[in-house]
């Protein structure tokens, strides 16, 4: 990981051919630009979470959640790193040092030449939301959540956004490994990564595959799409696919 990974303003530079930009915290300063991206249609016809239309006041909420386990995050990230340095531990040997993983952790994709906000990606514990049955989607997020940072045996789940203006510049792929290999692998242990993809995303889906996952299944008919981004039509639904990226060295 790069020195200046834990420097007070935390910055993970994303290799890239034509752009300087870097995976760092959400700042408040990125309300505007994250409020207009999301109502486009261009991203949140591929979303399932956030509301639309999305306002001030859901990215406030949003942010006082994001922001406030941002801050943990790179404090345990700090404290695991004094501990002991960043190394790929092999996974019979992962409960004798501290890892990530106790809550989600969320990057903004930034421009580091003007500061401006690219994008957000996410990683946080599977929620099974492609499993129908919700007594067995609950079972199964429970066993996931019981098991301690750390654990190899976790299974994870990626989410990202992009501002439309910065969509097909090679940017996402360049993020996602990035956070893989600078954050996923070497605190938090990941071995299991599911990436998900609303079927007419077949973008992100491309996404997933440049970064090494693989496609597990698909599911019709996961999410019922917010009428309002149908003008009223109400019912309509739609499947997702599932990508995923494992692990397969014995670190």
């Amino acid at each position: 990981m790069a020195t200046d990974t834990l420097a007070s303003d935390f910055c993970v530079p994303i290799p890239h051919p034509t752009l300087k930009i870097a995976l760092t915290p959400p700042r408040e300063s990125d309300r505007d630009a994250s409020v207009a991206g999301i109502n486009d249609p261009a991203v949140y016809m591929n979303l399932n979470s956030p509301p639309y239309p999305y306002t001030d006041k859901d990215w406030a909420e949003w942010y006082a959640i994001n922001g406030g386990a941002s801050d943990a995050n790179l404090a345990e990230l700090k404290a695991i790193h004094q501990e002991q340095p960043p190394s790929v531990v092999a996974s019979r040997d992962w409960s004798t040092r501290g890892w990530l993983g106790q809550r989600p952790w969320t990057s903004t994709i930034r421009d580091v030449v003007d500061g401006r906000f690219i994008g957000n990606i996410s990683m946080g514990r599977e929620t099974f939301m492609y499993i129908l049955d919700p007594e067995e989607r609950q079972r199964r997020k429970d066993e996931n959540d019981k098991l301690q940072p750390g654990d190899p045996r976790i299974l994870w789940m990626i989410g990202f956004w992009l501002v439309p203006e910065y969509h097909r510049r090679g940017i996402m792929p360049a993020a996602l490994r990035t956070l893989l290999t600078d954050i996923a692998v070497p605190y938090m242990n990941a071995h299991t990564v599911h990436g998900g993809y609303f079927e007419n995303n077949l973008a992100s889906g491309k996404v997933f595959e440049k970064t090494g996952f693989v496609f597990e299944t698909f599911v019709p008919d996961v999410f019922t799409i917010n009428p309002a981004k149908l003008n009223g039509v109400e019912g309509k639904k739609v499947g997702t696919g599932i990508m995923k990226w494992e692990r397969h060295s014995a670190g």
